[in-house]
């Protein structure tokens, strides 16, 4: 190989997990994006486009500075430590409860934009990728769970997503379907094992009416 096409080969190279967008996927990934936006706009999600890069103690809940996930810079005007967002989701959050915090609730918010993370994993070894979601705030009611849940699978069913499984990660979920189908304190216990299990059998012997519903859910 030539020098000039070692050098050429060496500039192209990129860090593990990182890539660059080529024709056609770019054009396709940015085209489903904003169907997604598109599709959350029309049932009243505001978007909402919080920086890249801001301050590293308000990128994690709670304030803490400790997440590995996260790329730190020293900002050279402010001399504080900057972070990359690796999520989106807790800038969304603060928003809502700053520059937001006037508007009436529940609030209503989408986004869109890259993430970058400090390592992949076995599953995702991407480390800079798209997130694109909703965020429904101030609303606490059962109602607001449903509404949340269905227009995800609407918005992924319409960019062309077959056979959807959404976990939902709800812990009242559970109890709540117990004390509907009026289930006794002494079948709760095997029931919830057989759950933690995904057990469907022991689920179907244990639910006793409940048994369609739980058994749905895994």
């Amino acid at each position: 190989m030539a020098p000039a096409d070692s050098d050429a080969a060496r500039r192209a190279l990129l860090p593990a997990g990182l890539r660059d967008g080529l024709p056609p996927d770019a054009a396709h990934r940015a085209a489903v994006v904003e169907r997604l936006i598109g599709e959350f706009t029309a049932h009243g999600y505001e978007r909402v486009e919080p920086p890249l890069v801001e301050f590293e103690d308000t990128l994690l809940p709670g304030g803490t500075a400790s997440g590995p996930e996260i790329f730190r810079l020293m900002d050279p005007l402010s001399q504080r430590m900057m972070g990359v967002r690796a999520d989106m989701t807790i800038q969304v959050a603060r928003i809502a409860t700053t520059r937001l915090a006037g508007r009436p609730r529940p609030l209503r918010l989408s986004y869109a934009g890259d993430v970058l993370c400090v390592k992949g994993t076995q599953l995702r070894p991407e480390r800079q990728f798209a997130q694109v979601g909703v965020e429904l705030i101030g609303a606490s009611s059962a109602d607001a769970d449903v509404e949340v849940v269905r227009l995800a699978a609407d918005a992924l069913a319409g960019i062309g997503v077959r056979e959807l499984s959404i976990d939902l990660n709800l812990p009242p979920l559970v109890p709540a379907l117990v004390q509907a189908f009026g289930l006794p304190a002494q079948q709760v216990r095997p029931l919830r094992a057989a759950l933690d299990r995904k057990d469907a059998d022991a689920v179907a012997a244990a639910a006793g009416p409940a048994a369609a519903a739980l058994g749905g859910l895994m």
